[in-house]
């Protein structure tokens, strides 16, 4: 009756070129300077999911009647998820922003590889219970042609999912927008 489905991703990147960043005084803005040379980073996360599907039927056919719409069938599937996704903080660094005075008022957080073809690795940790619930919604309509005996099956809406998440680490902003998706 349930379904259940566990996921594990590893990704590695590799890179031949990087970025470099140097203290800077207040006012300045920092130049990346860029850095040849074979690198790597290295990402992964972890989720698994639970969903299950139900089915309900509403029927038009009565005794001695032969309506046009004999049944409409709604089928949901909801699921369940939660991922985890750590962060890469080994791959951040900081530069300094210098005053007038030679003190640091600021240290600002950057990663080598924030100019990489393939992306950067993530710095924040993510733990998110998801929930999703897809819909279909067909009829049974009485054939067009006389001599058919079975009725014609279409779909009134092929899709219609909603879908949001919350994330349990973040410190505000834990819910995601609802996201609504749909097809005829």
């Amino acid at each position: 009756h349930f379904s259940v489905s566990t996921n594990a991703n590893f990704e590695e990147t590799w890179t031949l070129k990087t970025t470099r960043r140097e203290n800077i005084f207040e006012g300045e803005t920092s130049t990346p300077i860029d850095v040849n040379g074979f690198d790597r980073f290295l990402t992964y996360n972890f989720s698994a999911s639970i969903g299950t599907t139900l089915y309900g039927m509403y029927d038009f056919q009565k005794e001695g009647k032969d309506p046009k719409i004999q049944a409409i069938r709604h089928v949901m599937r909801p699921s369940l998820s939660y991922s985890v996704s750590p962060a890469f903080d080994q791959y951040y660094e900081t530069y300094d922003v210098i005053d007038a005075d030679g003190t640091t008022t600021d240290q600002v957080e950057y990663t080598r590889f924030e100019n990489s073809l393939f992306g950067r690795p993530g710095n924040r940790f993510s733990s998110s219970l998801g929930l999703s619930i897809g819909n279909n919604i067909e009829a049974k309509v009485r054939a067009k042609d006389s001599t058919e005996t079975e009725p014609e099956k279409i779909f009134l809406l092929n899709n219609l999912n909603f879908s949001t998440s919350y994330d349990l680490a973040a410190d505000s902003l834990n819910f995601s927008p609802v996201r609504v998706t749909g097809g005829t």
